[in-house]
């Protein structure tokens, strides 16, 4: 099945845009960072497989949607929490929540009602930092405008950053090819060479398995799998954090590149477009609400996004001893 056809926002002169039907069309951003994925991955991997995402999410959309005008902005690269190696780009949560607003509320006032705004960074505080935006520009001008990655998350019931049990019954993998494949593994790097593949290291194929959770327990740092309302829980969670943090300013990825192939990212991506694509047919036929589009995380966005939260999560990063 082929895509819809998707039209370049830049691209476009003024007698273009103003054909377009406003109210049915859907605006579809990319927000994922630039960022160190591996010694074999592109750094605009996040980017990609963002776009990826949603167009893979057009290809299965139902007849009487893909008929809709689909709009599509060049990716924004600001993220939070990238991997800490040379040529990744940070950005401060509050920054990304202020920069989506502002483009949701230009994107609403001009009478776009449908925005989706994708993403293939699995940092909380990015990816709520994201829904934070989608909420308040929907409240406040009664649109829907939605996390996708978000969105994806609750209807694969993902709560973690491992796709075993989505992806582990395809063909050629198992489900614990998928332990520790959290950042440009098998899942990513299988991606990119559905994607781009000309932009990846063919020297993948010869990197070793590499895992965050066993080099975690060779150092001894904590680990938790618990996200609890309680600053307790925080401190806790941030062990966690701090400890892969550390991980990846030695290490580069963590998973298995080596087993990754075209034909599984093809896989990958059809089971991700296929679940993103049943979720967004309910959300632009009304029978699924903007505010049952957030990630299972979004309970505790406060523990993430809150600017006084986000203050004394950097802290007790800073000081180890009191999330040790």
């Amino acid at each position: 099945m082929d895509t819809p056809e998707v039209l370049s926002w830049e691209t476009l002169t003024k007698k273009r845009f103003d054909q377009i039907d406003r109210e049915r069309a859907v605006v579809l951003v990319t927000c994922s960072p630039l960022e160190v994925h591996g010694p074999h991955l592109p750094l605009g991997a996040d980017c990609f497989e963002g776009e990826a995402l949603s167009e893979r999410m057009l290809r299965f959309l139902p007849d009487d949607h893909r008929r809709r005008t689909f709009l599509k902005l060049p990716f924004i690269y600001a993220a939070s929490d990238p991997v800490p190696q040379p040529g990744s780009i940070g950005f401060r949560v509050s920054t990304i929540v202020a920069m989506l607003e502002d483009l949701g509320r230009s994107l609403a006032t001009q009478g776009f009602e449908n925005v989706i705004v994708s993403n293939f960074h699995g940092s909380p505080r990015h990816f709520l930092a994201i829904e934070t935006a989608c909420d308040r520009v929907s409240k406040e001008h009664r649109i829907k405008m939605v996390g996708l990655f978000s969105l994806m998350l609750t209807r694969l019931e993902v709560e973690g950053s491992e796709l075993g049990h989505v992806l582990g019954h395809l063909p050629g993998v198992m489900p614990e090819d998928f332990s520790g494949d959290i950042h440009a593994g098998l899942v990513e790097t299988s991606q990119l060479l559905a994607i781009v593949p000309d932009l990846v290291d063919p020297e993948h194929k010869g990197l070793p398995r590499r895992d965050v959770g066993r080099w975690i327990g060779e150092k001894g740092e904590a680990r938790t799998r618990s996200a609890h309302l309680g600053l307790g829980s925080l401190a806790a969670a941030l062990a966690t954090f701090r400890a892969t943090l550390h991980y990846f300013a030695e290490e580069t990825y963590s998973g298995q590149p080596g087993k990754a192939s075209a034909a599984l990212g093809e896989g990958f991506l059809d089971v991700l477009g296929r679940k993103s694509a049943e979720a967004m047919a309910e959300l632009l036929d009304g029978t699924l609400a903007v505010e049952a589009c957030h990630s299972p995380l979004w309970k505790l966005r406060r523990l993430f996004v809150n600017p006084a939260a986000i203050r004394l999560s950097d802290w007790l990063l800073d000081n180890p001893k009191m999330v040790g």
